[in-house]
């Protein structure tokens, strides 16, 4: 199917309307006798794989070694947002597309609703139903249909400095409630010296997890047309809460991933960090000299042991592959074999949390918890994996809205003031959804 836009919203708006009826006519052909998954006259079948996704060269390496009758040739593309998503679309749409494709999953319903990827119900479906939580199989699962298989996923969590929470006579919380007291706490203790936390108020990521967490539901898709409701309750009470934190002068409040914040976690004015399990191998590359002081905890929640999600990722076989067959052959064994996690994860610095929870032995394995002072950082987020709030939709345009999202919520880190950048969230996505052609519930 091409790429829905005005011009062709009238033949499949009505395909489009409702999540049921999403993917209508956008899959990818039937494969051939030539897609077996075998080589002729002793040649193996040849694919392409792009993606970001630090390991997954050496993962594909280890795949060729194992698997004679299929060669993977991975090439490296820019991260989604920064030019990655936008290579493979236009590739696609010239006809020379890759075979296999890495998607964080709110990118995958603006695949999607492109006609950019295969229906790969036939070839992945029944292994995805097998071995990803429900929470995780409804981000690849549109009308009914199986358009990827997850790899991992990023239940958030809290990481905090032990020895600094010991100093300061701060409890870990367990509630929004505590946290704020905590807050007030360590501020005093430390003679103001030291917050509870570096925000990163600016991440439209952890926005959205924590408003999943509360209980906002940012997209729907009712049996006629997209919903938009950004600016839900759910999510007023969570902007509020942290305008609150950040008008107090409880937490700093830093561009993410900035050397500002970086500094500040350096020099121990900020103490904790809300992060997803992947970010306990971030923690430790970027703060080794205080190996064995952090712990993982549960993220505090609202009165109910419920967490959000963030980041995560699936693996796609794009439209017009001829090799299909071959392309579900590497992404079951990278899904769900624990060699392919062990390649992947070999270097130790990534602490991704596969999807299927028998492999998080593997990927255990190859993490060296000493930062950790042993803590078993995977069981502690593998336990939370069934807390993550439900029904959370992603929409065919989120990626865009991001942009808007993160330019204004940079505009508030100083105020506090977030709530106008969820209102622009919100206008931003009914106006791309209207512009994708597709239709807009009011």
């Amino acid at each position: 199917m091409p790429p829905v836009t005005r011009s062709s919203s009238t033949t499949v708006a009505a395909a489009m309307a409702s999540l049921a009826l999403l993917v209508t006519a956008c899959g990818g052909e039937d494969t051939t006798a030539s897609d077996a998954g075998t080589g002729t006259a002793g040649k193996p079948v040849e694919i392409t794989y792009w993606s970001w996704m630090p390991g997954t060269a050496d993962m594909t390496e280890a795949f060729n070694a194992s698997h004679p009758d299929i060669k993977v040739t991975h090439a490296e593309i820019p991260a989604g947002l920064n030019g990655g998503y936008d290579k493979i679309s236009k590739a696609v749409k010239a006809g020379n597309a890759p075979d296999v494709v890495n998607l964080e999953y709110q990118a995958v319903p603006d695949f999607v609703t492109q006609g950019l990827l295969r229906d790969s119900s036939a070839e992945l479906g029944e292994s995805v139903k097998e071995y990803a939580p429900e929470s995780v199989q409804s981000l690849v699962t549109l009308g009914d249909r199986t358009w990827a298989a997850p790899y991992d996923v990023g239940p958030q969590t809290l990481y905090y400095r032990t020895d600094l929470f010991e100093q300061y006579g701060i409890e870990v919380p367990t509630t929004w409630a505590e946290f704020k007291t905590a807050a007030e706490k360590v501020k005093t203790a430390s003679k103001g010296k030291a917050r509870l936390l570096d925000f990163w108020g600016d991440d439209t990521a952890t926005w959205a997890g924590l408003s999943q967490q509360a209980g906002a539901r940012w997209y729907s898709a009712t049996d006629e047309a997209w919903k938009v409701n950004i600016t839900d309750p759910a999510t007023r009470k969570v902007a509020d809460y942290w305008k609150d934190l950040v008008q107090d002068d409880l937490v700093l409040n830093h561009k993410g991933w900035s050397p500002e914040a970086t500094k500040a976690v350096t020099d121990s004015r900020a103490i904790a960090l809300i992060g997803a399990s992947w970010s306990a191998g971030s923690i430790k590359t970027t703060y080794p000299g205080q190996a064995g002081k952090w712990a993982e905890a549960p993220l505090p929640h609202w009165g109910k042991p419920v967490t959000g999600a963030v980041g995560g990722s699936a693996f796609a076989i794009t439209k017009d592959s001829k090799k299909a067959k071959a392309a579900a052959e590497f992404i079951s064994w990278a899904t769900t074999d624990g060699e392919a996690v062990k390649a992947r994860l070999a270097a130790g610095t990534s602490s991704g949390l596969p999807a299927a929870e028998d492999l998080r032995a593997a990927a255990r394995s190859t993490f060296d918890t000493a930062f950790f002072a042993g803590q078993d950082v995977y069981a502690v987020a593998g336990a939370q994996v069934p807390n993550i709030a439900r029904d959370w939709t992603w929409s065919p345009v989120h990626n865009s809205t991001t942009m808007t999202m993160q330019a204004e919520f940079g505009k508030a880190q100083k105020t506090g003031e977030f709530w106008p950048a969820f209102e622009a969230g919100q206008a931003a996505a009914r106006k791309a959804i209207t512009d994708r052609g597709l239709k807009l519930a009011r």
